[in-house]
């Protein structure tokens, strides 16, 4: 008896209160006062109006104002909200499920880009960028003036054309008692000839004179009432002459020194210019993954909202039926202006990152209308590959240009510390100098000999080269090249504490040291990095298998979620929990994909393989394009 009052009891009070019965179908009703949502008073959605936008860009969309009131909640982005479809009757049992009657919009359609964008390839980045980049078109006019150096330097062993002339006249006659060999002269010289430097240090030079002289001389040399002749003379000199030092400033590679260093300058303007290009392409890859990044995680958080929306517009519906609570519907639209704020925040963060890119391809902001970048380039290898981290390693000392820059500052260091040892060295500089000549001179006659008068000229005076001889036939030298001048002399000088050369030879000889240390350190440092690198392409790798199971999970996860919700063995709670594992889990595929396009990208500058794998070449590079397969995956 007691049991059946306590059932009597517990029915009275599980029965519903009058009144809170639907008359037309008997069900429950829910007459507790719920809240409207506040309604958001309208305002523009932010962006900047752009005006006229060109046909390749994607400019913002037209927003028609949806009404404001409690049917059609508005969320602080004014995104349009997809009308309801017709309030289903109220005979709707629990058992039938809601169709909303208009299909759901794409994600880009509900919440549009409110800035104006261009859709833009890594290629067409790059081109644009290597075109318009200052800095690279400066350090090719540097190779062009470092190679003009070199010529200069060539130009120290050319051969030097030399010519000159040498006019005089002089008129010394007898004095009181004094022996008068000549009263006076005059003479017209001419010379030319080659002179070259020598590699080894010497100068060679060839000259050849041709004089013409006229001789007052007296008849008798103590009478000079006694009267003068003329004596005419022609005369050509043919002269070598050799300069050599034969210690110090002596040897090719020495005097080589100044050329060897313009080339070694034009080798590190090339390394410096390689260094500078596969900088401004390291950033600009870089910031072309964080604009695809920005891109695709907008996309995400697009979609994250469209799906929240369209799951408000079916609880609406089904609130509207009467099976679910508005406590539900409130529930998702807080979800929603969440999601939508995300993608607000999104927006900025593509506009930032494309602003960004743009600045490192040198580009002008002042009457650009078309400020955001859409990547149209997706990388098609993100499989991970096999790496040999000791041929990494290898490839990085070899074709690394921070390291290449180094070793060429120690080849040039080389060099001076070569001159500064032959400086050390004492001087001994020999000359040697041989000029023969073909003279004609004038032949007065001799009555008491019978030597008849014979007058000088230039082919005489040449003809004496090879037979000198005269009418006399009192030379006693005849012959080819019977006149002639033979000299040579020797030269030397010795610092006998020699303290200045010995000093900078030592300072030389420290400052290699000091560039071979930094060297290995620069090497330790790029070893790190290299390991560094690859470490964070395996961790990139094994993240991209990972994350991607995580996402199809999720989806899954959501599918069975949502389909468990509108058969009403769900909450709102675990539908809006299963949309945030999914959006957690597509956050981390796409961090992964861009850590493993990050690390690709600083494994290929440090391994010097940057510019060959896009594809890319400079004109005057230090080294040829090396064929190598791209590290890290193919690209388009």
């Amino acid at each position: 008896m007691l049991g059946l009052t306590a059932t009597l009891l517990a029915a009275l009070l599980d029965a519903p209160a009058p009144g809170t019965l639907d008359p037309t179908t008997g069900a429950p009703q829910d007459i507790q006062p719920r809240a409207t949502p506040p309604t958001v008073e309208p305002r523009p959605s932010p962006g900047v109006n752009f005006g006229q936008s060109p046909t390749s860009v994607t400019p913002p969309a037209t927003r028609p104002p949806s009404p404001a009131g409690p049917s059609a909640p508005r969320t602080p982005l004014m995104r349009p909200r997809p009308e309801a479809g017709p309030t289903p009757p109220p005979g709707t049992g629990p058992s039938e499920q809601v169709q909303p009657t208009t299909p759901a919009p794409e994600p880009s359609t509900l919440y549009p880009l409110s800035f104006a964008a261009e859709e833009l390839s890594l290629s067409e980045v790059l081109k644009s960028a290597l075109e318009g980049n200052i800095d690279l078109r400066n350090s090719a006019i540097d190779i062009a003036i470092t190679e003009k150096q070199v010529t200069a330097a060539l130009g120290a062993y050319d051969v030097f054309f030399l010519a000159g002339t040498t006019a005089s006249k002089a008129v010394t006659p007898q004095r009181g008692s004094a022996a008068a060999f000549t009263v006076g002269n005059q003479s017209l010289s001419g010379n030319f000839g080659f002179e070259r430097k020598l590699e080894s240090g010497g100068t060679i030079n060839f000259t050849v004179t041709a004089t013409r002289s006229t001789i007052l001389q007296p008849i008798n040399f103590f009478n000079a009432a006694a009267g003068t002749r003329q004596l005419n003379s022609y005369i050509i000199s043919p002269s070598l002459t050799l300069t050599h030092p034969l210690l110090r400033n002596a040897g090719v590679r020495v005097n080589r020194a100044d050329i060897d260093r313009a080339r070694i300058a034009r080798t590190q303007m090339e390394a410096n210019q390689l260094q500078m290009a596969q900088t401004a392409i390291h950033d600009i890859i870089l910031a072309y993954w964080d604009v695809l990044f920005a891109s695709r995680d907008l996309e995400n958080k697009r979609r994250s909202a469209a799906t929240t929306s369209e799951q408000h517009r079916r609880v609406k519906a089904e609130v509207a039926a009467g099976r679910k609570s508005q406590l539900d519907l409130d529930t998702i639209y807080q979800s929603l202006v969440a999601r939508e704020n995300e993608v607000v925040l999104a927006e900025n963060t593509l506009l930032d990152r494309s602003l960004t890119l743009r600045q490192f391809m040198g580009q002008d902001f002042s009457k650009r209308k078309v400020l955001g970048v859409l990547p149209q380039t997706d990388p098609q290898a993100l499989a991970p590959r096999e790496i040999d981290l000791e041929a990494e390693i290898k490839k990085a000392y070899a074709a690394n240009p921070q390291l290449r820059s180094l070793e060429i500052g120690i080849a040039s260091r080389r060099i001076d510390e070569l001159v500064a040892a032959n400086a050390r060295l004492p001087i001994l500089d020999f000359r040697f100098q041989f000029t023969p000549q073909g003279r004609s001179v004038d032949l007065n006659a001799v009555a008491e000999t019978g030597v008849p008068a014979q007058r000088a000229s230039w082919p005489q005076a040449f003809s004496n080269f090879f037979t000198a001889t005269d009418v006399a036939k009192v030379n006693f030298n005849t012959g080819p090249f019977a006149d002639f001048n033979i000299s040579g002399s020797l030269n030397f000088n010795f610092d006998i504490q020699g303290r200045t050369p010995k000093a900078n030879h030592e300072r030389v000889v420290l400052e290699i040291r000091k560039a071979e240390f930094n060297l290995q350190k620069s090497q330790q440092q790029i070893s790190i990095a290299v390991i560094r690198s690859v470490n964070a392409m395996r961790t990139a790798s094994a993240r991209l298998t990972i994350t991607s199971e995580a996402v199809r999970l999720a989806e899954s996860n959501l599918r069975a979620e949502e389909a468990r919700f509108r058969v009403g063995r769900s909450t709102s709670y675990d539908v809006l929990f299963r949309q945030d594992e999914l959006a957690l889990a597509q956050f981390n595929a796409l961090s992964a994909q861009i850590d493993f396009l990050r690390a690709t990208v600083e494994l290929q500058t440090l391994t010097g393989q940057l510019l060959p794998s896009y594809g890319l070449e400079l004109s005057g590079a230090a080294a040829p394009r090396q064929a190598s397969t791209p590290t890290g995956g193919s690209y388009r």
